[in-house]
């Protein structure tokens, strides 16, 4: 009998096997997607920048507070990763009685808590900001892939079609605290928004903690304030979708968001012909290898770099130039680099 393990299952074990849980360490650079520790440095000493990490979201959540004492950073990250797992059992989908999984096996749900009527409603806003590119209603697609690989069979076009009549905003209702589907079979997922937005409330608790200099890092989107231990401002480093170990871009920030949406993290057949990044208007993978967005806060980021994945990069730069504060960086797949207007980067 084989033993089959999901991601959560796999990144526990990276966890486990390296110490990372409630490790601490001198934050430098960040790659996004995972935190790169400079040197272990002593995580008691004020002058030290604390470092603690743990699962959350289904990926590798990292929380750095720097100019603070051991004992008020230590309350206020415990204080932070509180309000990432209530949020998270607020968002998910996986689970049936979490509110997004009853109205997905449902089809509708009345009294929808008020967090995530205001997340849904940002969803909807970002559709329309990116002409349908960003849609929370994809899921119907990404299941059928994914039944697919658990299955090993191949996945015709005409049952992408049929999955896609399932798919777009203009058929979900949100209307006085009830959410409600057109369309028997409709699903939605806040995968591409809910990490950038849960990472913005951990940063507005380790404020409220008066831990005012921090970095959270969750699974590549990261959110910032302030600077590290020494008055430097944080560096993300841009991951080469390649895989090749090299950072082709590093990004310093004392405040906002950053977030990108690779093809290189996780896909649905043998072939890497398709990712969890889904154009829902086709339900062909991601036009480019990866997308890099920095913006005013993580979930702009994190909703702009799932949709613009999905665009062709004229298109996706054209859209980046007309919204104040936000600037990309995409990575295509032959390799070639390009970027927006006010792209703040540089060459690692």
């Amino acid at each position: 009998m084989s033993m089959q393990y999901s991601r959560r299952d796999f990144l526990q074990a990276i966890l486990a096997g390296s110490g990372y849980l409630g490790a601490a360490s001198l934050l430098s650079v960040i790659p996004v997607a995972s935190a790169l520790a400079s040197g272990p440095g002593s995580a008691f000493d004020s002058e030290e920048t604390i470092t603690q990490t743990k699962l959350l979201m289904g990926t590798i959540v990292s929380i750095s507070v720097a100019q603070a004492g051991k004992d008020r950073a230590g309350e206020a990250i415990s204080r932070a990763f509180a309000v990432g797992s209530r949020m998270e059992r607020m968002f998910t989908h996986f689970s049936d009685e979490a509110p997004l999984g009853l109205a997905n096996r449902s089809g509708s749900l009345l009294d929808v808590p008020p967090e995530l009527a205001g997340l849904l409603e940002t969803s909807m806003q970002m559709h329309g900001l990116t002409n349908g590119a960003f849609d929370p209603t994809v899921l119907p697609v990404l299941r059928l892939l994914e039944n697919r690989r658990a299955g090993g069979d191949s996945l015709s076009q005409a049952e992408i079609r049929e999955a896609l009549v399932l798919v777009g905003v203009e058929h979900m209702r949100l209307n006085d605290g009830r959410l409600s589907f057109e369309r028997q079979g409709m699903a939605l997922t806040l995968d591409g928004i809910a990490k950038g937005h849960i990472a913005d409330a951990m940063s507005r608790e380790l404020d409220a903690a008066q831990c005012p200099h921090h970095c959270i890092n969750a699974g590549g989107d990261i959110a910032v304030k302030g600077s590290k231990t020494g008055g430097a401002p944080w560096r993300i480093a841009v991951e080469d979708p390649r895989k090749c170990g090299n950072y082709p871009q590093v990004v310093e920030l004392t405040s906002g968001g950053i977030a990108t949406s690779g093809v290189y993290e996780v896909f649905y057949d043998a072939a890497h012909s398709r990712s969890h990044l889904i154009n829902p208007a086709t339900g062909q993978d991601a036009a480019e290898a990866s997308v890099t967005v920095v913006a005013h806060d993580c979930q702009q980021a994190d909703a702009l770099a799932t949709a613009i994945s999905v665009m062709p990069a004229r298109d996706a730069l054209a859209l980046m130039d007309k919204i104040p504060g936000c600037s990309c960086c995409i990575v295509r797949r032959d390799g070639l680099m390009q970027t927006s207007r006010g792209w703040p980067g540089r060459l690692a």
